[in-house]
Order: structure tokens, then C-alpha cells, then sequence
């Protein structure tokens, strides 16, 4: 754990934003917020660790925090779903020992109403299906387990757009309050989005060239009946129709990368 501490990293918005908030007298506020986003981001280190992972950095942002692998794409659905969920699961042990805390009279209603409004808000928040929220990465999961992985990329690059401006729309209709934060929030987003579509080609070069390094361990198979490359799936193994005859995926990789 001592290694994981020096792969930290605070983003200067995050750092402005805190900066900004004990200026403007709102210390509880911003400890209960630096508190669960902490709380949230352990939850996918220690499951990440427990499924032995590699972890790059982690980068803690005015969208809370975000973990960077040196590790294979081609990860086990499941163990995605679970890391995905870690943080939520830690956020509702949370809201379990501020009950326990109000329960003994250890905090007030005031800082246990602050608490858990911070808590649900950042909850709703990681909810959405917006890269590169956790939301985004639970339905990614579900992208790449029906569909090719290039496809699944540029799926869950649209459905970011179209969800970030669904929550502009959102504000312009109801009149909500355009804060600094939520203006900064916005705008992190939309260039984390924008940064996202540039490297989806990287990204799939990556991926085929893991499989050619590591192949895969799935015992799925799947033919394809012509030699296209963007067909390529996650947790399965492929042959490509190539003249009359299917050629395993390694010797299809190999004239790609040799």
C-alpha cells in the first residue's frame, strides 16, 4: 500500500476548487466531500489490488478520482464489474457508519444530513454514463460483451456526448444555477470526452497487439467469415475466413505486426 500512496496525484481544478471552497467558509463541506471521494476511489484500489491489477496513478479530480492500469485491456468481464462497483459499495459502508455514528450521538444531524447529501450526490453523479465515470465503465462492460471492441469504444464515445449535453439541456430547462464548480465539471468532462475519441485508434492497436503478445485464455470461440480486423471481440478467441480457408487470430495478428 505504501507504493500506491506515491501514485497519487492531485489535479489542479481539484486543488482550486478546495482552495476556493475554505475561502468561502465551507471546511465541513469540503473535508465530507475530499472524505468520500477518498472512500469511493479505496474502494476500486483494494478490489483492484485483491484481482491484482497493476496501478499506474491515480489521479484525484473535480470529478472525483480516477485510476490509471499498466495492465491488458482483455480483463475479465466480471472482475471489471466488481472493481466498477467497489467504490459504490464503499460509499454505502459509509453512509452505514455515519448512521451508526448519529445513532451514538457522535455527530450532529447537520453534519450527518451534509454527509450523506455529498455521498448521494456523488453516487448520482458516478452514475451517469459519461466517460470516465464509473457509470460510463459499467455499461462499456456491457458494450464489449454483445458487440466488437472497436464498435464497443465508439459506442461509449457517443452515449458521453450525447449524456453530457442531455445534462446541459437538463440545467437550461429547470433553471438551474450555473455555479463555478458545476461550469468546471462540465468542461473537465468534455475534454476527458474529446481526449477519449482521439485515442481510440491507440487503443485498439493496443488491444490487437496485446492479443498477438499475450493472446487470450477465453475459451470462447467466434469465425469470422472475412479478414477485418475491427471485428475483433473481447474474451474471445478468432478465425478469420482468409480465401477458402480460417486462420487462427495469432497468424492474422502476426502479418499486422511483424
Amino acid at each position: 500500500m505504501k507504493s500506491i500512496y506515491k501514485k497519487v496525484r492531485f489535479s489542479p481544478f481539484f486543488l482550486m476548487i478546495i482552495f476556493l471552497s475554505l475561502l468561502s467558509g465551507l471546511f465541513k463541506d469540503v473535508l465530507s466531500l475530499f472524505l468520500i471521494i477518498i472512500i469511493h476511489e479505496l474502494g476500486h484500489v483494494l478490489i483492484s489490488l485483491l484481482f491484482k491489477w497493476k496501478i499506474q496513478k491515480i489521479d484525484i479530480t473535480i470529478c472525483g478520482g480516477f485510476i490509471t492500469y499498466d495492465d491488458i485491456i482483455d480483463k475479465a468481464f466480471n472482475q471489471e464489474i466488481i472493481i466498477s462497483l467497489a467504490g459504490f459499495f464503499f460509499q454505502f459502508i459509509l453512509y452505514l457508519i455515519t448512521c451508526l455514528l448519529f445513532y451514538l450521538k457522535v455527530i450532529d444531524i447537520k453534519l450527518f444530513s451534509l454527509i450523506n447529501r455529498y455521498n448521494l450526490s456523488i453516487f448520482l453523479f458516478n452514475v451517469l454514463p459519461i466517460y470516465p465515470l464509473d457509470g460510463s465503465k459499467l455499461l462499456f462492460v456491457l458494450y464489449c460483451m454483445i458487440m466488437p471492441y472497436k464498435k464497443a469504444l465508439k459506442l461509449i464515445n457517443i452515449t458521453s456526448f450525447i449524456s453530457i449535453f442531455m445534462v446541459i439541456i437538463y440545467f437550461v430547462i429547470f433553471n438551474v444555477k450555473f455555479e463555478y464548480s458545476y461550469i468546471m465539471i462540465i468542461c473537465f468532462i468534455l475534454i476527458k470526452i474529446i481526449n477519449f475519441t482521439k485515442d481510440i485508434p491507440y487503443l485498439f492497436n493496443k488491444f490487437l497487439f496485446q492479443r498477438y503478445i499475450y493472446g487470450t485464455n477465453s475459451k470462447k470461440y467466434k469465425y469470422i467469415n472475412k479478414n477485418d480486423l475491427t471485428l475483433f471481440e473481447r474474451r474471445k478467441k478468432h478465425y478469420f475466413l482468409i480465401g477458402k480457408h480460417y486462420y487462427d487470430e495469432k497468424k492474422v495478428l502476426a502479418k499486422r505486426f511483424d
